[in-house]
């Protein structure tokens, strides 16, 4: 039970990591970004921008990380940091889900 809980931990962390990669990118294109652990345990990002927000998620495991809406969009991987954060940017500004 001991690795489990460990690999969980570390997954956790690397979930983390992942999310403050893109939060960079977005404060470099000057958003109100967020990034916070909810009560569940999962870290999200959310941005601000004229009365609209959107969350976004880092999901995956075993090394394929993704970030993902709350409502399931896809944006892209991880090493797509910077393309996910002009995607996010062009969705806020639009309002669009």
């Amino acid at each position: 039970m001991r690795t489990q809980a460990s690999t969980m931990q570390v997954e956790l962390e690397e979930r983390r990591a992942r999310l403050l990669r893109l939060h960079y990118e977005l404060r470099r294109l000057e958003l109100s970004v967020r990034v916070r652990r909810p009560r569940n345990g999962r870290w999200c990002l959310r941005i601000r921008n004229n009365g609209w927000s959107e969350t976004v998620l880092c999901a995956g495991a075993d090394g394929a990380y993704a970030y993902v809406t709350a409502h399931g969009r896809l944006l892209g991987t991880t090493s797509e940091a910077r393309y996910v954060a002009r995607l996010l940017l062009w969705m806020v500004e639009r309002r669009m889900r």
